[in-house]
């Protein structure tokens, strides 16, 4: 495909929202058997600065290991049980035909592994890895506040490591966390499940289906 004077040869995609309906987090802490009710609402303290980022962390995390399955083995087999969309798969094939894929997410690094596993997607950047003890239990993780930001710096890692040119590249993802790559690279595809004015003014094209984008690329 030509963006202009440009071949694209490279897509970025989002995870959550974008391959998924839901948002990983939360449902990774429903899935713990802990209420994300209480987790948006650490969140929230975290994001209007009444919890700094070590405290907000600490409580997240007590939430989970209360359950007692905050271990690898039973958060892994949980995301291998989640379903993407529909059409992720057959989009997914479609497009490793002729072109690379990168995934870039927000969400926990297990669970964005677990993803391109399912898709057979090589290569893919987590901005919130998590950490295990000895025996695989869940003992810290780190999280990054700027999630735009660490996602276009995994973007500047990848592109280094393979020889491209942010030219070259086109990006699909539907949320705040894609902001800074929609600005950044030439072609952006937005997924509209829930219209955001900021990333839509920024984006090439806007898209209902994931299928769609056998028509565009």
């Amino acid at each position: 495909m030509k963006n202009g004077e440009n071949e694209i040869d490279t897509i970025i995609f989002d995870v959550d929202g974008t391959l998924s309906e839901e948002v990983s987090w939360l449902k990774l802490t429903d899935g713990l058997g802990a209420s994300s009710e209480t987790h948006a609402q650490i969140f929230a303290k975290f994001k209007n600065g009444e919890l700094k980022y070590p405290e907000a962390k600490q409580k997240l995390i007590s939430l989970w290991q209360e359950t007692g399955n905050a271990n690898k083995g039973y958060m892994e087999d949980m995301f291998r049980s989640w379903n993407l969309k529909g059409d992720a798969v057959e989009t997914m094939e479609y497009l490793k035909a002729s072109y690379r894929i990168c995934l870039m997410s927000g969400a926990v690094d297990l669970y964005v592994k677990v993803v391109a596993e399912k898709l057979g997607i090589d290569h893919w950047y987590a901005n919130t890895e998590l950490v295990w003890d000895e025996v695989g239990n869940l003992i810290d993780f780190h999280y990054f506040a700027d999630q735009s930001e660490k996602k276009l710096e995994h973007f500047y890692e990848y592109i280094a490591k393979f020889g491209l040119l942010t030219c070259q590249c086109a990006v699909v993802g539907d949320g705040d966390s894609d902001i800074a790559l929609f600005r950044e690279l030439p072609f952006g595809v937005a997924v509209n499940k829930q219209p955001n004015s900021e990333l839509e003014a920024l984006a090439t094209r806007t898209i209902s289906d994931l299928s769609e984008l056998q028509g565009i690329f």
